[in-house]
Order: C-alpha cells, then structure tokens, then sequence
C-alpha cells in the first residue's frame, strides 16, 4: 500500500454545507416525491402476516434501508407503520423523505407516523408508547440505529485502510456511483482510536436500545409472546475487518445480540438480527473502507448477476412476518458472503490505475 495517498474521508464526501442546505431547500421535496414513486413502482406484497391491530415501530424509517422496510411494510403490506428518526430539518434528506411517505400513505388511507427526535431519550419512548397504546393490541419492533463510533480500541491501536474517494449526490446525500468521474481516487484513510465516550455512546445506541424501547412496549401490554417480532438490522463483518472487529461497533454488536436473547428469555417475543450486505447509504460513506466494500463487492455481485438494493432487500426482509419464520436470524446476504473471498482478492490487488475502471458495472 506504499504508493496510495493518505486523503481525510470528509463527511458526504466533501460537499459544502452551504451549497446542501440551498438543494434541499430548492430540490429535496421534489427529489423525494419522484424517488417514492419510483420505488413504489417495484413494490409489491410479500407476503408478512401483520394483524390489523398492530403497528410495525421502526427506530429510522426515513433513509436507508429502514426507509425501505417503512415503504414495503406500508404499501406492500398494508401495515401500520410508526417510526423514530433524527434527522436536520434544513440539512439531511429525511424529512423530505417523511413528508413524502407520510402524504402518500394518508391518500391511501394508510397509518404512518414519523416522529423526528432522539430514539434514546425517555421522553420520546413514553410519548410513542402512549400512541401506540391508543390504537394497538401489539407492536412489532425493527431498531435500525445506526450511530456508533467508525474507530478501533486502543489495544489495536490506529491504523490506516484502502478506501474510495467518491462524490456524494447532492441531494440524497449517499454515494453516488453513477457516473465514472465520481469515483475520484483509491487511497488510504486513518482510523482514529474510540475514547471511553465514544464507546459508551456507541454501546447505548447500538448495543442496548432495543431493550430502552421492549421494557416500556412490554409495561404497555404492547410486545405479545410469540408473535411480537423484535429485530435488529445488522451486517456480518468479517473476523478480521480493521474497523468492524478492532472497535466499539464489535463491542456493540455483541451487546445487541445479548440484549435480543434477553428480550427473548423475558418477553417471550421473537427475535431476529437482519444481516445485510454493504449498502450505498448515507451512513457507509462515514465507514473507514466502506465505500470500497460497497462499490467492489457490488461490482461482483453485478457481474454475477447478484446484486439486490434496499427495495429487493425490504421485500426480503418480509420473511421474519411469514407464519413459516421460526424466530431464528434472518440472513438476506448470502451472496454478499459468497462473494467476499473475491472481493479480498480484488481489494489486494487494486490500484489508483484501477479507478474507475474497476467499477464498470456501477455506471454503466
């Protein structure tokens, strides 16, 4: 890796702040309305069994993937949806986003409730609780936090990893691979050592939420043994990832995956961690050698003819709502896992020469 340069991955790959407010402002509405009706186009019924007397609580549900299982649970499935998202209201996509969803949903006849706060915060839990309690028998619950420290322990120490240089849109605000001259270099970035408060932050949001929101869901009467689903989404990293393995996301998802098999022991509902593949999402582009996961596995899965974004991934998903789902983890990312080995090969042997030409299938 001596000849690739040391480059600061910038948040949303540099775009000026000034310049993003002024997009939303003029573009975000209109940009979210036509990407709904796109997506919408593709969706259809999955097949999930969700009673008519309850609600599907989604801890997201404004970008992403959680905004992809908020549009399949409610247009392809009919269910009630009630979702905690944080988002800026001048400076990220998701509230455009909401307000798109939300009208859609309501000229249907449809139940979608967005509440833009802190998912961790008492406060917020107790409101949506009481909401939910007015209308519903029982609540399905999807944690799709993701909020955690992109650093390593200290015993490991700092490192440096390949990654991708890539504009974002300016609009959506995720990586956009489309077009050649976006992909602007291969280099290294640093990974910084977490602290003690970032380990902590990390360990609440994405360790032990789901257990901030069961207990009062359960106090509630709300979580319904054996047929309440509470799940987490997740991706597998490899035992070996620089990132993922050597720091507090490691820690945290060891902790979620505690605080599920309590939840199980204590409720009674079922559980599920959703595995994911990499993602072109706002939050892969804060990830030390994501967007080269994403845009090299995602190259392979294209050529095998593979590859599935959030929408095929949301109707996927249904799967933990089917009668035939035994509660076990739900993995929608065996070929991701399948091509990994690959993706090792490449990711050794690509160079600054490579781009973009190592990402062909991307753009064209």
């Amino acid at each position: 890796m001596d000849d690739l340069e040391t480059f600061k991955k910038l948040p949303l790959g540099g775009l000026d702040r000034r310049a993003l407010v002024g997009s939303l402002a003029e573009h975000g509405a209109r940009v979210a309305t036509e990407q709904l009706a796109a997506h919408r186009a593709r969706i259809s019924p999955a097949g999930a069994r969700i009673a008519p007397d309850t609600a599907v609580l989604i801890l997201g549900g404004s970008n992403g993937m959680t905004r992809a299982l908020a549009l399949q649970l409610l247009f392809g499935e009919r269910a009630a949806v009630f979702a905690v998202h944080f988002d800026s209201e001048k400076m990220q996509i998701g509230p455009h986003h909401v307000k798109a969803i939300s009208a859609a949903a309501a000229a249907e006849g449809l139940t979608a409730r967005f509440w833009n706060n802190d998912a961790t915060r008492p406060q917020v839990i107790d409101e949506v609780v009481a909401a939910l309690k007015e209308r519903y028998r029982a609540v399905h619950l999807v944690n799709g936090i993701a909020a955690g420290a992109m650093k390593r322990y200290a015993e490991h120490g700092p490192t440096k990893v390949k990654d991708l240089d890539v504009a974002f849109d300016p609009v959506l605000q995720i990586p956009d691979f489309s077009r050649p001259e976006n992909i602007r270099k291969l280099g290294l970035v640093e990974v910084d050592v977490a602290n003690d408060a970032d380990i902590e932050r990390t360990n609440k949001f994405m360790g032990t939420s789901s257990l901030l929101w069961v207990e009062p869901l359960a106090a509630a009467g709300l979580i319904a043994k054996g047929e309440s689903v509470v799940s987490f989404c997740d991706y597998d990293y490899p035992s070996d990832d620089p990132v993922y393995a050597m720091g507090p996301l490691a820690g945290a998802k060891i902790l979620q995956r505690k605080t599920m098999a309590e939840i199980r022991e204590r409720f009674g509902a079922k559980t599920a961690r959703i595995c994911y593949p990499a993602l072109a999402t706002t939050a892969l582009g804060a990830i030390p050698g994501g967007l080269l996961m994403y845009g090299l596995s995602t190259q392979i899965l294209k050529e095998r003819g593979q590859f599935k974004d959030v929408i095929d991934l949301a109707g996927e998903t249904m799967e933990i709502w089917r009668p035939s789902w035994d509660g076990s983890d739900l993995r929608v990312d065996a070929a991701y896992q399948a091509c990994l080995p690959e993706f090792n090969k490449r990711k050794e042997q690509i160079g600054p020469k490579d781009v973009p030409g190592a990402f062909r299938q991307l753009f064209e």
